[in-house]
């Protein structure tokens, strides 16, 4: 709506102040009619622009969660299989492996996201910490 009133409000002008130059009919339509016309085109590029930037800040957005996603999930994999054993006490190997996820846990919360920068939707981050201890898959 913004948009209509602004175009036809520049048409107008634009058909005020050549009918005071004195230029003909025919010339006035070109001149105001052109004139119009980039504005409109300028103003649709500018939007359709800002619409692109959202869309691929959006995607750069989604990626970072499906990558936190993804850690956080395998991280938790660990803890919830070595919490479902039924054994009164951990052992030092179970216990290491929890710690270890827990640690990727809070690497993921910690580097994954704050690396993400809101001006640019490409993503910088850091590789997690390796583990070196055995067991499920994480």
């Amino acid at each position: 709506m913004v948009v209509a009133v602004v175009v036809s409000a520049i048409g107008i002008l634009l058909d005020r102040l050549l009918m005071k130059e004195g230029l003909p009919r025919l010339g006035m339509l070109i001149v105001s009619n052109s004139a119009t016309g980039l504005f409109a085109g300028g103003l649709f590029y500018q939007l359709a622009r800002e619409e692109k930037v959202h869309r691929e800040l959006m995607r750069a957005r989604m990626k970072t969660i499906a990558e936190l996603n993804h850690h956080i999930r395998n991280a938790l994999q660990v803890i919830k299989f070595w919490g479902a054993q039924q054994r009164p006490a951990l052992d030092a190997m179970q216990l290491q492996l929890i710690n270890d996820s827990v640690d990727r846990i809070e690497w993921a919360l910690r580097e994954v996201l704050p690396k993400y920068d809101v001006e640019s939707p490409v993503l910088a981050m850091k590789e997690p910490p390796r583990v070196e201890s055995a067991g499920p898959a994480a």
